[in-house]
């Protein structure tokens, strides 16, 4: 298994770009710098940062030992991490930030022994900004010691003398004389000579800190990562502070984060307001002097990061284990010229490269030109490690089972599970679980027709098929041929991704169409859907439900899980269903049970006997048994 983490070890040679972010801040010499780390969900942003902060230290270190004892005018580098994800919904972005800075120039001064007093000072600024925050409610409360509800009894135009911009002493005055004939209380008052507009603060904040940056010699670079999970506020507070310090001397801003994301928390900080494109594109581009987008993964670098995995989980040394790194870097670097990654190359590099990884190797060999066309992994290394985290736990269920499966059908069945359509895998399933043997020849035809570029009329294609045809042809080509294969063992051992028929219990087109609608439903069933179940025989309604049951099983908490919604409309549309329906619901384990559920049901018949039956238990939570009481007495 492998940890869904950022690394700081390149295997996919992004060295190329750290570098080139490297040589501008040391090119910069100090003055201010911004550089936006683009890109979307998992292409390696963090990894990224983490190699840029380790290709600068490296070039620190390198530079101090050929300096010596020898003076030195240039700026020494001090590195500040933010993530502001960590600190959504615990504290204010914008302070942390600040805070965070603070604290790390206040460490430097301290190991120099010099300039603390200033330090000291800029860290208390930062204390009283935070308090004071400069927005909303909390805002004046912390900054005047008033309660907001008593400046607002006190009038109108008090209250608006404190959100005009700006806080002035006669307003803290004039505010305290009004609540003192409200309560007779104006505890908490700011002393004089702390007393400062919003504006003076930022400036004092500000000419502290360059006066700090000078006095040490320091450039602070600052990397700000995740800042595309974080809610919009989070978003804009963190961009705001940053705001505070982008384009002072002495500063350099590295930030990751998928600009698409950000420019959307813009559009979302502006509710009510029509933001056009121009504005939301100007409002990040400002705080940007670089744009640098994570370059994608082409087939030769998917193969180097798969292989890689493999060779880092193995028993291999970590010497070799370097070696090996360093070697596929340098192959990658010169791809243009037609070096390639293969499996071959690698095994070559590592000494008597045992049996096991070998194999895996040629796995990844075989698993590239997959990972790259499918549209829901299309290179990216997040989504790669999560699919082989997958396989690897496909591959541990079939040997507990002694289920013997080649991995690559089993990836290229998780291939399929992962970018087709439900119905689309939902018809895979059944082409597998009912041929003979579990090898189908309707699966072994199509691939034999694709590959010789045959055109397929539209009734050859299985369920939803054609929707999805494209991308499926693309699929039937990739090696290898698993028409001629019994794979009922790998779609058992990933069997919570669909439904499995047995050969007997074989549906017709019109069932299983059905049931790849209602295994997919969100919501309440359609006109259509419940018409749909007057073409279904009642034995097909039967596998219907045990199907649907089965899945259902799963959920442990019965609120209103989704599943519910096509078990309604299979009880709504049979009686016999409902009857079974209502002996799963009233068995379920008592913590599992949610109010929620209960409007569900006592607006059905069937549900209604559901509700009497759940009535009888004494097992049940309070707050089920609440409404479960509440409606038996509604249907009295």
């Amino acid at each position: 298994m492998w940890a869904d983490v950022e690394t700081g070890r390149d295997f996919v040679n992004f060295n190329v770009m750290a570098s080139l972010v490297s040589q501008m801040v040391l090119d910069a010499k100090g003055e201010a710098l911004s550089i936006g780390i683009s890109g979307g969900w998992g292409v390696g942003k963090s990894s990224m940062v983490k190699l840029i902060e380790a290709d600068l230290r490296t070039r620190i270190a390198d530079a101090q030992k050929i300096a010596g004892n020898s003076p030195s005018e240039q700026r020494s580098l001090l590195f500040v991490n933010f993530n502001a994800w960590l600190y959504q919904g615990h504290d204010d972005a914008k302070a942390a930030l600040m805070e965070e800075i603070a604290q790390a120039l206040m460490r430097r001064a301290k190991e120099k022994e010099t300039s603390v007093e200033k330090g000291i000072k800029l860290l208390k600024r930062i204390d009283v900004f935070r308090g004071v925050r400069l927005i909303g409610e909390l805002a004046l409360t912390a900054y005047s010691g008033l309660p907001v509800g008593a400046i607002a009894r006190a009038g109108k135009g008090v209250y608006d003398s404190f959100t005009d911009g700006e806080v002035t002493g006669d307003d803290i005055e004039g505010a305290s004389n009004a609540v003192r004939e409200q309560s007779g209380n104006a505890k908490g008052l700011l002393k004089a000579e702390e007393k400062q507009t919003p504006p003076q603060m930022i400036h004092a904040i500000r000419k502290q800190f360059e006066e700090l940056l000078d006095d040490l010699k320091l450039t602070l670079v600052v990397f700000v990562d995740d800042l595309d999970r974080c809610l919009p506020p989070t978003v804009i507070g963190t961009l705001e502070a940053m705001r505070l310090f982008l384009f002072m001397r002495g500063t350099a801003f590295i930030i990751a984060a998928d600009d698409k994301m950000i420019k959307e928390a813009v559009r979302v900080h502006f509710p009510g307001t029509k933001v056009d494109d121009d504005i939301v594109i100007s409002y990040f581009d400002k705080l940007i002097q670089v744009p640098l987008r994570v370059p994608p993964l082409g087939t030769n670098e998917v193969k180097a990061y798969l292989m890689m995995l493999f060779v880092q989980s193995s028993g291999v040394s970590d010497a070799d284990k370097e070696t090996v790194r360093l070697r596929v870097i340098e192959q990658l670097a010169s791809s243009w010229q037609g070096n390639a990654i293969d499996a071959e190359f690698v095994q070559k590099l590592i000494p008597n490269c045992p049996a096991p990884l070998a194999a895996e190797l040629e796995l990844a060999d075989r698993l590239a030109r997959q990972m790259i066309i499918s549209p829901k992994v299309n290179g990216n290394p997040r989504l790669i490690k999560r699919f082989m985290n997958t396989l690897s736990i496909r591959r541990s269920l079939a040997k507990v089972q002694k289920i013997a499966v080649n991995d690559a059908m089993f990836a290229k069945l998780m291939l399929f599970e992962r970018f087709a359509s439900a119905t689309s895998f939902n018809a895979l399933a059944e082409l597998i679980s009912t041929a003979p043997n579990g090898k189908s020849e309707t699966l072994r035809k199509l691939e034999h027709d694709v590959r010789a570029g045959k055109d397929i009329d539209d009734q050859t294609w299985p369920t939803g098929w054609k929707e999805d045809e494209k991308l499926i042809r693309d699929w039937l080509k990739l090696p290898p041929d698993i028409g001629d294969v019994d794979l009922r063992g790998a779609l058992h051992v990933g069997r919570e991704s669909a439904p499995i028929l047995s050969a007997e219990n074989k549906l017709s087109k019109a069932a299983t169409e059905l049931l790849s609608q209602l295994v997919t439903l969100k919501v309440s069933a359609t006109v259509a859907i419940k018409q749909a179940f007057n073409t279904v025989t009642p034995e097909e309604r039967s596998v219907i439900m045990t199907t649907l049951l089965d899945k259902a099983s799963s959920e442990s908490e019965w609120g209103t899980p989704a599943i519910l919604y096509a078990l309604e409309a299979t009880a709504d549309a049979d009686t016999a269903q409902a009857e079974r329906l209502i002996v799963f619901l009233v068995e379920r384990p008592a913590s599992g049970y949610k109010p929620a559920i209960v409007p569900r049901l006592k607006v059905r018949e069937w549900g209604k006997r559901a509700v009497v039956l759940l009535g009888k238990r004494s097992d049940l939570p309070a707050p089920f048994t609440k409404a479960l009481n509440q409606a038996l007495k509604e249907g009295k």
